[in-house]
């Protein structure tokens, strides 16, 4: 198990690339120039009696089509308050109707390869990490990033939902895009990332031979020649790299067993952050399994939407 001594002495050699905001901008400028094109189709053996539920898709980078779980209360006009939830690596996105009594939206994205998303896209699990890793330009997460972007743009595109209340929240993989999301789109007011992937790529390959980082060590194992340039990809991918950017209040929570993501690097993920932060650690859970994140999760985030007194 990790001790908080371990998270503190950690050093990582993750390093930001000189050219990391013109990539990003133009990345969001290519976003820009594509029509959302949404379309929203109601689900009426998902909902029930407290959230109407719909299923949604949106285009994104790339043209892709993008599906998503939209979760609306079926009490009220709104605006509704909204959250965007991300999903992990290998889970597939679930229906939230667990807010539909709080009055609270929610948009559960199914990025490309999930779901829906996977008619023109899907590399499989495991698959996507290596995905387009070639260069900055064809890497999957470039694809995958987007579209949790372009989930922010369809809720802000809707009559119903406050677009200034909108937040952010996933765990593992959903936690690393929740990090990243949230510094790419200001409009996210505050967010919580549950034992984040996607940080410190060169130090999470060498420390765990487990997936899916490990799907990284083989790819460089295959093709040694391709290992410097691999790496050179994910600095532009790296959630500590996007966390100095993120001006809202953020949540990092680390399991210290978790033998998937190491504690140590959603710790570099948390240190680098450089607004309001809050630190969870998780004694004696392993990866997704802390008993009490669940509730820490869904207090803290009605206490930033205002629904209750802030649980720290």
């Amino acid at each position: 198990m990790a001790t908080e001594q371990d998270l503190q002495d950690f050093s990582t050699q993750v390093t930001c690339p000189d050219d990391f905001d013109d990539f990003w901008t133009g990345t969001l400028e290519m976003l820009s120039a594509i029509s959302l094109k949404p379309v929203i189709t109601a689900e009426p053996l998902r909902s029930n009696d407290d959230v109407h539920v719909f299923n949604v898709t949106y285009l994104s980078l790339g043209g892709l089509e993008i599906s998503a779980w939209y979760s609306l209360p079926a009490q009220g006009d709104g605006p509704f308050p909204a959250v965007i939830n991300f999903p992990g690596y290998k889970s597939e996105p679930p229906v939230r109707r667990d807010w539909g009594k709080s009055g609270v939206a929610v948009l559960s994205v199914a990025v490309r390869g999930k779901l829906k998303s996977s008619a023109e896209f899907n590399p499989g699990y495991p698959g996507l990490l290596t995905a387009g890793l070639e260069s900055k330009e064809t890497y999957a997460y470039r694809g995958v990033i987007a579209d949790c972007v372009r989930g922010v743009d369809f809720l802000r595109s809707r009559p119903e939902i406050d677009p200034e209340r909108i937040y952010a929240c996933g765990s593992s993989q959903g936690g690393g895009l929740t990090l990243i999301t949230s510094a790419l789109r200001p409009e996210i007011k505050a967010g919580v990332a549950g034992y984040p992937f996607l940080c410190c790529y060169p130090e999470a390959m060498a420390m765990f031979q487990s997936y899916p980082y490990d799907e990284l060590a083989c790819y460089a194992r295959a093709y040694p020649d391709q290992e410097e340039r691999m790496l050179d990809t994910l600095r532009y991918f790296d959630a500590v790299n996007f966390a100095p950017r993120i001006k809202c209040p953020m949540v990092v929570g680390i399991a210290l067993d978790d033998e998937v993501c190491p504690p140590e690097t959603s710790y570099a993920a948390y240190q680098a952050l450089t607004g309001h932060k809050e630190l969870w650690l998780f004694p004696n859970s392993g990866h997704g399994n802390a008993h009490d994140y669940p509730g820490q999760e869904r207090a803290w985030l009605e206490g930033q939407i205002g629904l209750t007194a802030v649980v720290s």
